[in-house]
């Protein structure tokens, strides 16, 4: 640990706060003038907003109060759900700046960290949506900041935040539990740290923790550890092992979160720390980092890991990463990499607006979940209406979530159908349809042949489907039936 001894003639932490808050800005104006509807998971995590509890079958309940928040203070409307994001993120440059000037020594570390880290690619897409990970990244750069500042204080003050910060991240995502893996290496592992382990600070941080992360773990305990099983069959180790393909895949995406730039400095500061071993500073960042990386990596040989999965790793990475480049005086490769950052993310605002016409030159647009699920409400309302004592089933998490959000105007909700009869998700947990003896069902379903459902009834009617365009020569199409007389099963 330093004392900031230098920079001090230069505004760093302006500097910041402005880019920050122009950046924000835009982020803001880029969501509120976008046509584009909610992805199938942000609208779940808005459903559960509408039925605020502790826990949720996929996840802790952070998002479900965020977005309510954000909803009771604007709206309901996609712009409003999402505006959370962009804040948040400007709160984890904040705290990363801070975390960087502790350890360093050096405001402009500092700077370049923040905005390094605010413009990273995961960071931009993630502004335009919201999700788990963005109060994640936050809270644990907040955590790491008061372990840090712990480390040199005997103020209670800080492990005290470090407490509420990482218990609030458990209620963020689970994946907060790196965090505390992190912490433990760094202060085994450093003889000057070890005293923390036993100080009254670790005492403070563990009962804050527990504390903050009580509710949920009393939700886990009432329904039988639902997401603590979730998060295990996550990691789908039964299946087959060992995909050198998806691995490669994996640590490719990563230059995608991270930034193409700042993703080949990390993996050139790795391959030469033999050489160039790393200092106390960087020790304590690598043991934020590499873990991450190292388990998602293992975990997308053995099975499968989507990009984001390793994202708070990338909090300690960028300090480490920059603050290495700002050493051997490569300030113009950082910059080069915010400005490269910034491109992507000027192209990615342009198409999130979507605007009449311009589509996403790629032959898979990534986009068209997004779009024209007001259209398929418009064309659903009416088979609703025609048939209003009939039971509005689905059989897809994604669908089901997105039409709740697009019929958000009416009292009438979908029961989902449980095919295996074990709850893979939250509504087939707490919105199972139970056959009873005269339903009668619409069956809204994404398949045109849902044939295990079908031949649970005994009269089949399939209705004109909808169908809508979301994209040049691409079509959503939900598929109708209309059911009665349930046949119990065996």
């Amino acid at each position: 640990m330093q004392t900031v001894t230098s920079d001090r003639e230069q505004p760093y932490f302006l500097w910041l706060l402005i880019a920050l808050a122009a950046l924000t800005a835009a982020r803001l104006a880029v969501l509120g003038f976008s046509t584009l509807g909610l992805h199938g998971d942000e609208a779940q995590y808005w459903s559960w907003s509408r039925d605020l509890a502790w826990g949720y079958y996929t996840k802790p309940p952070l998002i479900a109060f965020v977005i309510s928040a954000a909803e009771a203070i604007c709206g309901d409307g996609t712009a409003c759900i999402r505006a959370p994001s962009p804040p948040l993120h400007a709160g984890t440059s904040l705290a990363i700046y801070g975390i960087a000037v502790s350890l360093t020594g050096s405001r402009r570390t500092g700077f370049w960290s923040g905005l390094s880290f605010a413009t990273l690619p995961a960071a931009s897409l993630s502004s335009f949506l919201i999700s788990t990970d963005v109060p994640l990244l936050f809270l644990w750069a907040v955590a790491l900041l008061a372990f840090v500042r712990s480390l040199e204080s005997d103020a209670l003050g800080w492990p005290l935040l470090l407490g509420l910060a990482a218990g609030a991240g458990f209620l963020a995502k689970y994946a907060m539990a790196y965090f505390v893996f992190g912490l433990l290496l760094v202060t085994l592992a450093t003889p000057t740290h070890r005293a923390w382990l036993t100080s009254r600070k670790a005492l403070v941080a563990l009962v804050a923790t527990l504390a903050v992360f009580a509710p949920n773990l009393l939700w886990n305990i009432e329904s039988g550890w639902v997401t603590f099983t979730h998060v295990g069959q996550n990691t789908n180790l039964k299946g087959d092992l060992f995909h050198i393909g998806k691995m490669l895949e994996f640590v490719g995406s990563q230059a995608g979160v991270f930034g193409p730039v700042l993703f080949a400095a990390l993996l050139w500061r790795l391959a030469v720390l033999r050489r160039d071993p790393a200092g106390g500073t960087e020790r304590l960042l690598l043991a934020f980092c590499l873990p991450v990386l190292a388990i998602i990596t293992v975990q997308s040989f053995l099975s499968r890991a989507n990009a984001n999965w390793a994202a708070t790793a990338y909090v300690s990475a960028t300090i480490l990463t920059v603050g290495w480049l700002l050493r051997r005086k490569l300030v113009k490769l950082v910059a080069a990499g915010i400005g490269l950052n910034l491109l992507a993310t000027a192209v990615l605002g342009f198409f999130f607006l979507n605007l009449p016409g311009v589509e996403v030159p790629l032959k898979k647009d990534p986009l068209r979940r997004l779009r024209a699920w007001d259209a398929v409400a418009d064309q659903l309302r009416p088979v609703l209406a025609a048939h209003p004592g009939a039971i509005w089933l689905t059989e897809d998490r994604k669908t089901m979530a997105s039409l709740l959000y697009a019929l958000r105007d009416l009292k009438r909700r979908p029961l989902m159908w449980d095919y295996d009869g074990h709850p893979d998700h939250h509504y087939e947990l707490a919105e199972r349809y139970q056959p009873q003896p005269g339903d009668t069902v619409l069956l809204v379903a994404k398949w045109d042949d849902p044939f295990p459902i079908l031949e649970r009834f005994s009269t089949v009617q399939k209705l004109p489907a909808i169908t809508v365009e979301v994209g040049a020569d691409q079509l959503r199409q939900l598929n109708l039936f209309l059911l009665s007389g349930p046949i119990p099963s065996d």
